[in-house]
């Protein structure tokens, strides 16, 4: 008699202690499922993380085939960051005067001209952009070698080509490229292409602009090239007369 008893009073403590376990498995379960969220995370961020490297070697073999087309010294650079200044268009490079560069080199990524160099540390130098207000280059029609010269906007998808005679042969789609005079760009650099042409009566000048071939906006690397050294001329030697 005293067993039924003694049963119907373990009861409470039973389901208190079922109770408990469940509360315990459900703990564990929340626990593991935060572990796998982070795992998750982990291996996402991992993912993204191996895109990325293989977007930049990719970038870097273009970059090194570039490099060995050159005809002059390439040095590859990384941008660090961008000056302070907003009303400039530039960047800043990991490499300066310790690896031979100067101002005046010029810039370029695997698609076109990218800059100038303009000043220069041990450590690092800085870039003006193409597509900067105050910047000019030398240019040519790559599909006419008719001359001209690319100006910037301060908008780093946009250049302008200015002063160009309205009689001047340039269509839509026409590639720009560096033409190498007053030697401050090496000769046959891509710098955009022709996006609008127009013409009015009022104004002796056509109205054009290009996209550049560059890409402006990149976080990677880039190449400086410094021109070839051009060994002095000896002086000609009189030639005497034997007669």
């Amino acid at each position: 008699m005293a067993r039924p008893i003694y049963t119907a009073a373990q009861v409470p403590y039973d389901a208190t202690g079922l109770v408990a376990d469940i509360s315990t498995d459900r703990q564990s379960l929340l626990q593991q499922r935060e572990e796998l969220r982070v795992q998750l995370l982990q291996l996402n961020q991992q993912q993204q993380r191996l895109q990325y490297l293989q977007a930049e070697n990719t970038r870097l073999r273009q970059l090194l085939n570039s490099k060995a087309q050159l005809p002059s010294q390439a040095t590859i650079a990384e941008i660090i960051g961008v000056p302070p200044n907003p009303l400039r268009a530039a960047v800043i490079l990991d490499k300066g005067s310790a690896n031979a560069v100067v101002p005046g080199d010029a810039v370029v990524d695997e698609k076109g001209l990218f800059g100038q160099v303009v000043n220069v540390s041990q450590d690092t130098s800085w870039v003006v952009l193409i597509t900067d207000r105050d910047h000019a280059i030398p240019a040519r029609s790559n599909r006419t070698g008719a001359r001209m010269i690319v100006g910037g906007t301060g908008a780093y998808d946009s250049l302008v080509l200015e002063d160009l005679p309205a009689s001047t042969d340039l269509l839509e789609g026409d590639l720009i490229d560096t033409s190498g005079l007053g030697g401050r760009f090496p000769v046959g650099y891509p710098i955009g292409r022709v996006n609008a042409v127009e013409s009015t009566q009022d104004s002796p000048y056509l109205q054009a602009t290009l996209v550049p071939t560059a890409a402006l906006l990149k976080v990677g690397h880039v190449l400086i090239i410094t021109p070839p050294k051009i060994d002095a001329v000896p002086p000609t030697e009189a030639i005497e007369d034997e007669s």
